[in-house]
């Protein structure tokens, strides 16, 4: 979005200047082609930010995780273990499989809270209490 505001303000300055300025039409031009281009790349990033949303729902029973291209879904009594990277949850189903969300911005706070509350989960299925 940087790189299409960087356009819009650079396509904006050579229209403005171009005419305030009697400059060639070129110029004109241009910056037209940079302002068009900056509202594509908006289109563009919106679009594939929505396509590549993934949902995730938590239940007593278990979770289902929903992407672009792929569904998993699993009950907590069949989950053996989960490991976690600052950028990577692993949820293990025995030593076979094995389900794998990967947050490409980093470490974030719906990450964050994701673990927290998968970990409660699977506490809860297994019995376990949060209170000593």
């Amino acid at each position: 979005m940087a790189v299409a505001a960087l356009l819009a303000v650079a396509g904006a300055a050579l229209i403005v200047a171009g005419a305030a300025t009697r400059l060639p039409g070129a110029v004109i031009v241009l910056g037209w082609v940079l302002l068009v281009g900056a509202v594509a790349l908006v289109v563009v990033a919106t679009v594939s930010w929505r396509r590549m949303r993934v949902s995730i729902e938590l239940t007593d029973d278990g979770y289902v995780i929903t992407g672009p291209d792929a569904r998993e879904e699993g009950t907590w009594d069949e989950v053996t273990k989960v490991t976690q990277s600052p950028t990577t949850l692993v949820i293990h189903h025995g030593p076979e499989r094995r389900v794998r969300l990967v947050s490409q911005r980093g470490v974030t706070a719906e990450m964050v809270h994701l673990t927290g509350d998968l970990a409660r989960r699977l506490d809860a299925s297994r019995g376990y209490s949060s209170h000593l």
